[in-house]
């Protein structure tokens, strides 16, 4: 039985850690969505008390989910960097930039979380203080 070539695996990889980088996208956007509606609801001073519950709940996970997934990026930086280094010491050039994808795909979605989960907690955060 043949073996499958290491650049269709490394691409069936990327092409998942997109298909998650597209969902958590969309995620991301169902609840900037739900923020704008609450700030809506701010402005034209129509906010419940489940509405503020929700907001300060809300506002003290993402406070939690930002800090651990900073932390997180810090920490998979150097492995990233490290990983990348023992490939192209131990892989010719042209197959350890097909694997090198990857971990560029990689990196991108540990940044993108990254962001989305700190600039959420400042929207909530923003928007709690003037509810």
């Amino acid at each position: 039985m043949n073996q499958m070539p290491p650049e269709i695996i490394s691409n069936i990889v990327s092409i998942i850690l997109v298909v998650i980088l597209v969902i958590s996208y969309l995620r991301h956007k169902k609840r900037i969505d739900v923020i704008k509606k609450l700030d809506e609801l701010k402005t034209e001073k129509k906010l419940t008390q489940e509405d503020k519950n929700y907001i300060t709940q809300n506002e003290k996970e993402y406070k939690e989910k930002s800090e651990k997934t900073e932390i997180f990026a810090k920490f998979l930086t150097p492995v990233f960097i490290l990983i990348s280094g023992i490939l192209f010491i131990y892989l010719p050039l042209t197959e350890a930039m097909i694997h090198f994808n990857v971990i560029i795909v990689a990196i991108i979605y540990v940044q993108l979380n990254r962001i989305n989960k700190k600039n959420t907690y400042i929207l909530l955060k923003e928007l709690k203080k003037d509810a």
